[in-house]
């Protein structure tokens, strides 16, 4: 009896004992499964947004769904972690249609990553309040939905900030668990975000930021450099202008960090429709098919939103190349389908000048670029466009022949406006003594000073009437004015329309690209970019209207010529 008694609650114990060890290891499986499901959800954003994000699709009947990422999704976030793998941050500019879903993804990648990333400081804005709560919210709707073992702590939360405590956050010696914020802003005033040091960004519809220039110059000075930072800038286009433009253009050339990364609307797969019967292409619709490998159904879903909303909207809204996303937004001078036409081609030569020797030099990067050596009978025009030389507008120069062939251009945002005189005047000499046109506009005035003073032998003059003795004169240079301005620019556009001008030059082209025209009628570069080889070249054009029978009929003589060809090594040119 005593016995049995004894044994009760031994084996009470030993039930417990291994009760609370069955316990412990269901814990630690658990928590081993949790720190190894974290682990594959911080390596990939993909497996994170579908076990953890829910969305609302286009189709709301449907609630809230898994975010299963589209194609456009998909190729974002593919060339977005070759870049973070290749460079060990995310610095992107996306041009995008309409409706592909990219603020949506950005909004989850931003989260994600502020998720996964202790003291990371997490910024959103928007061009509008309406759009900044938008996405604001959907953060707010992942916590809500996400799975209860993987929810964060929210530390802090209102109408402008969500302040949060990762699952994945490791417990700091002598400290709570570290924290992360994500914060709201709308790109309503020049000092929106100014002060924030984010270490990830996520900026909507950049296009249309009423003070974009100030705001991200703000944000840029404060963006935190250190490795696993990223910024995110996206946006349908509005016109060739403004900061995103511009920024886009510097993606594109090379010039800044930021990863270009272009949606056109065909890579939307929901963009198609079945055709009705009877349905024929169109010229324009074979082009389509053509360049961009465009189907049946797509073309028949194009025709009913161009029916809705016109062609013009529906390039804006839904483009199929980057040029036709700005251009179309924008009040484009030159028509965009034959700038396109115009294909960039390598210079035969780049030269840098040396202005102690006056000589030429061969250099990779040089500013003198040569497509076309000059002929032996040939006859040529040189225009130049002078700016002071601070590093902003270009001094520039293009080479003209009697064909409309633009051979050679010089460009520099440095040069003095005087030494730019000392070059023309070797320029000018190389090219059979051509006919020397300067815009005689501000700083102009230094540069045709010099070539005076050097005694340049075929300077372009502008016939002058005297405002008191009612003659007529002469005075070096071409003056642009309110009248000139529009006569040349519209000739220039006559000839690009018409194929009547050969350029080879990328900068020539992608400048007429950015040439746009204000509501007021002005025609001037979209904001942050230059216009100085437009004017130059429309400069050469109306030379060469005004003188062609001088310049075919009446040659240069040859003791004029012989500076380019007998005295070449003087001026060790080639």
């Amino acid at each position: 009896m005593l016995n049995h008694i004894l044994n009760v609650p031994l084996k009470l114990k030993e039930e417990d004992r291994f009760m609370n060890n069955k316990k412990e290891l269901v814990r630690l499986l658990e928590e081993k499964h949790k720190r190894t499901t974290l682990n594959k959800y911080k390596k990939d954003f993909t497996l994170f947004a579908k076990d953890n994000i829910k969305i609302i699709t286009k189709d709301a009947r449907k609630g809230f769904v898994d975010f299963t990422f589209n194609s456009c999704q998909e190729k974002i976030t593919e060339l977005l972690d070759k870049q973070l793998a290749d460079t060990g941050k995310v610095r992107a500019i996306i041009l995008k249609a309409r409706q592909q879903g990219i603020s949506t993804y950005c909004a989850g990648r931003v989260f994600w990553k502020t998720y996964f990333t202790p003291h990371s400081r997490s910024v959103v804005m928007a061009h509008d309040s309406a759009t900044s709560d938008a996405l604001f919210n959907l953060s707010k709707t992942i916590i809500k939905n996400m799975q209860n073992t993987f929810k964060p702590n929210e530390v802090k939360s209102n109408a402008k900030e969500i302040v949060i405590s990762s699952p994945h956050f490791k417990k700091e010696i002598g400290n709570d668990k570290p924290i992360a914020s994500y914060r709201l802003y709308t790109a309503g005033s020049p000092e929106a975000g100014r002060g924030t040091t984010p270490t990830i960004a996520h900026l909507s519809e950049v296009a249309f930021w009423q003070h974009d220039e100030k705001i991200l110059a703000g944000l840029f000075q404060g963006i935190s450099e250190a490795p696993g930072t990223e910024v995110i800038l996206e946006s349908t286009a509005n016109g060739a202008q403004g900061e995103f433009y511009r920024l886009w253009r510097g993606a594109l050339d090379g010039e800044n960090e930021y990863l270009p990364i272009f949606l056109p609307w065909f890579s939307t797969p929901e963009y198609y429709r079945i055709p009705q019967e009877g349905f024929e292409r169109s010229s324009e619709e074979d082009l389509l098919v053509e360049e961009h490998g465009l189907n049946n159904g797509q073309l028949y879903w194009r025709r009913l939103k161009i029916a809705e909303g016109g062609e013009l909207k529906f390039r804006q809204e839904y483009p199929a190349t980057p040029d036709e996303a700005f251009i179309s937004a924008g009040a484009s001078v030159f028509a965009l389908d034959k700038l396109n036409k115009l294909i960039p081609q390598e210079p035969e030569k780049k030269m840098i000048f040396d202005f102690h020797s006056s000589t030429w030099e061969n250099s990779k990067e040089g500013n003198f670029h040569i497509w076309e050596y000059p002929g032996w009978d040939s006859n040529y025009i040189v225009a130049a466009d002078v700016a002071l030389g601070v590093g902003q507008d270009y001094s520039c120069a293009v080479v003209l022949d009697t064909d409309r062939k633009i051979i050679a251009l010089y460009r520099d945002n440095y040069i003095d406006p005087s030494k730019f005189g000392d070059l023309l005047f070797y320029l000018g000499r190389y090219f059979n003594n051509a006919l020397l046109t300067v815009e005689s506009n501000s700083m102009g005035v230094a540069t045709l000073s010099r070539l005076t003073q050097m005694s340049y032998v075929n300077l372009y003059k502008q016939t002058k009437i005297s405002a008191i003795s009612k003659e007529e004169g002469t005075t070096p240079g071409f003056r642009t004015t309110q009248v000139t301005k529009p006569h040349i620019i519209g000739n220039l556009k006559n000839a690009v329309e018409n194929d009547d001008i050969w350029i080879g030059s990328k900068t020539i082209i992608q400048e007429l690209k950015d040439y746009t025209s204000t509501s007021s009628g002005k025609t001037e570069a979209a904001s942050g970019c230059h216009d100085d080889t437009v004017m130059a070249t429309a400069i050469a054009l109306e030379t060469l209207r005004t003188h062609y029978d001088k310049l075919t009929m009446n040659k240069v003589p040859w003791s004029q010529r012989a500076d380019s060809y007998y005295e070449q090594e003087e001026i060790a040119w080639l």
